[in-house]
C-alpha cells in the first residue's frame, strides 16, 4: 500500500505553454476503469464525495525523490487529490477505496491534461429510473440549446463549457453516403449527468429531387448498436442539390441504463427516409 505523505506545492515550470484546464465530472461506478489525461507542468485535482478509506497504486510516489513516473500529493482524510506526472510517458494506476467498493483510475501523460475530476455518488447509476430522472424531454431540449450556442459561449465564457465535451470528427470518420445525399457528422457534444451525446450535422442533397425523412427517427450506428433518437432539432426536408443543418441525441441505452458512449466513436448516421403524400384539391 502507497505510503501517503503530504506535499505542501507542485512545481509548475515557470514560462510554459498553460491552456484553460479541463473540468469533469463522473458518476461513480466500480464497472468503469476511468481514463485521466495528467500533465508534467500542471496539477490534476481527484475529488471524492468523502474521504477514500485506502488508496492502492502502481507507478505512483508520494515522495519526489523516490522514482515513479506519477507524483501524488494526498492528506488521509481529505476527499481530494492530486497528481502529476513526472515523465512524458508516465503511466500509473490507482485503486480508490471508497464505501468499500473499489475505483479504477488510470493515469496517462497527456499534452492536454485535466485540470479536475469531480467523482459524484449516484446511488441509481446504471439504472433507467436515474437516467429517466435526468433526461426529461425538457433537460434534452436545453442541452440541444447548449449545444447549439456552444461556440459563441467557448468564446466568450470559455469556463462555461468545460464540462461539455466537443469533438469535431475527421472527414475520415464523419461521412455517411446514401444513394442521392450524405450526412457528415460536424460536431458532437457530450453531456455525462445525462449520459447524452448530441449531434450537429450537415445533410447534403445531390440529387434533382428532395428528400424527406423523420427527424424523430434518426440514430447512429456505433459497431453492431444501433441508438435512435432522444429528441430532434431537424425539418425533415433536404431540398435538391441543397444541404440543410440537423440536430439530434442519444440518450443512454436501448433499455434505458447509462451508454457512456465517448464522442470519439465513429458514427454512422442512420436517415431514415419517408414518401410524402401529395393531396391534390380539386377546383370546385
Amino acid at each position: 500500500m502507497l505510503a501517503f505523505a503530504a506535499i505542501s506545492a507542485v512545481v509548475i515550470h515557470a514560462g510554459s505553454k498553460t491552456t484553460a484546464p479541463v473540468v469533469k465530472q463522473f458518476p461513480l461506478d466500480e464497472r468503469v476503469v476511468y481514463e485521466i489525461p495528467i500533465g508534467m507542468s500542471v496539477p490534476t485535482t481527484i475529488m471524492f464525495p468523502s474521504a477514500p478509506s485506502a488508496l492502492e497504486s502502481a507507478g505512483i510516489t508520494a515522495k519526489p525523490e523516490t522514482p515513479a513516473p506519477v507524483l501524488l500529493s494526498h492528506t488521509p482524510g481529505h476527499h481530494y487529490l492530486s497528481v502529476r506526472a513526472l515523465k512524458p510517458d508516465a503511466q500509473a494506476t490507482l485503486n480508490v477505496i471508497w464505501k468499500n467498493r473499489t475505483y479504477i483510475i488510470r493515469f496517462t501523460a497527456s499534452e492536454k491534461p485535466y485540470g479536475s475530476v469531480t467523482f459524484y455518488e449516484d446511488r441509481l447509476a446504471g439504472r433507467s429510473p436515474a437516467l429517466a430522472k435526468r433526461a426529461t424531454p425538457d433537460v434534452l431540449l436545453e442541452l440541444l440549446d447548449r449545444a447549439k450556442s456552444y461556440r459563441i459561449v467557448r468564446d466568450q465564457y470559455p469556463e462555461a463549457v468545460q464540462q461539455i465535451e466537443h469533438r469535431a470528427p475527421p472527414i475520415s470518420e464523419a461521412v455517411t453516403r446514401y444513394k442521392e445525399f450524405s450526412v457528415t457528422v460536424e460536431e458532437v457534444f457530450r453531456f455525462d449527468p445525462e449520459d447524452t451525446l448530441i449531434f450537429r450535422l450537415r445533410l447534403e442533397n445531390t440529387g434533382d429531387t428532395e428528400v424527406a425523412y423523420q427527424p424523430q427517427s434518426l440514430a447512429a450506428r456505433i459497431g453492431s448498436r444501433v441508438y435512435t433518437a432522444s429528441v430532434s432539432d431537424a425539418s425533415g426536408l433536404i431540398p435538391p442539390h441543397a444541404g440543410t443543418t440537423a440536430y439530434f441525441a442519444i440518450t443512454g441505452k436501448p433499455d434505458g441504463s447509462r451508454a457512456n458512449l465517448s464522442v470519439k466513436n465513429k458514427f454512422n448516421i442512420i436517415v431514415p427516409r419517408v414518401t410524402r403524400d401529395v393531396q391534390l384539391i380539386e377546383p370546385r
